[in-house]
């Protein structure tokens, strides 16, 4: 659950026009120029903390990083680092030194890990509504919700955008059970150089690593 929340999450800095028909309250002119600020990037890297919160209560806080370039993602999170190249994704455990290698399906529905295939589909998923303006850190934010069409485990998922930049600053995940995921991004970088190679995994950095190949 969680590798799919973190990448479904981080696709949506990449949100894609054609919200006329699922938008309203001035959400669709914000998306866009969102959409088009995140669009023209060539590759994006950042850090973020993760809140998770339930009934007022802190349950946990946590890190991790992310990279995207194309359709090749990399993320590190918990002591899990994720890698894709656009054929094939592998998933390290660094407490057991192990790693996990699956075929990447770019035509499989259910697969949450192609950021491609959700943004390909996304306003056919969500209904995005634009919530209110608040000040943040002294940045005026502009709150957008975006509601799953189809039943999920969470029931919203609610964007903070700097309105003067354009860029999201939040994103909390709303869950069934009533906990809240806020990701809080930090440390954007965009157009950053990176290398294909940084999206495969080098088993020769990890000696005595375990390989159980899924493919």
């Amino acid at each position: 659950m969680t590798r799919k929340i973190i990448l479904s999450i981080a696709a949506l800095f990449f949100l894609t026009s054609g919200y006329s028909q699922n938008t309203d309250g001035g959400a669709t002119e914000l998306l866009k120029k969102v959409s088009a600020k995140y669009q023209a990037l060539t590759s994006m890297q950042f850090h973020y903390t993760l809140k998770a919160t339930k009934d007022g209560k802190n349950l946990s806080t946590s890190q991790g990083d992310f990279a995207l370039k194309g359709d090749k993602y990399r993320t590190t999170f918990n002591g899990q680092t994720f890698y894709c190249d656009g054929k094939s994704m592998w998933n390290y455990q660094k407490a057991t030194n192990e790693v996990s290698i699956y075929e990447y399906d770019a035509e499989d529905d259910e697969n949450l890990m192609n950021p491609q295939k959700i943004l390909k589909n996304w306003d056919k998923q969500f209904r995005a509504k634009y919530i209110r303006d608040e000040f943040n850190n002294n940045i005026s934010t502009a709150l957008i919700d975006l509601t799953p069409k189809t039943t999920q485990s969470y029931y919203r998922i609610r964007l903070f955008i700097n309105k003067a930049s354009n860029q999201i600053l939040r994103i909390a995940l709303y869950d069934k059970d009533n906990t809240i995921y806020t990701y809080h991004i930090e440390q954007f970088k965009s157009n950053v150089t990176l290398a294909d190679s940084y999206f495969v995994f080098d088993k020769s950095k990890y000696p005595g690593v375990e390989v159980n190949d899924m493919r």
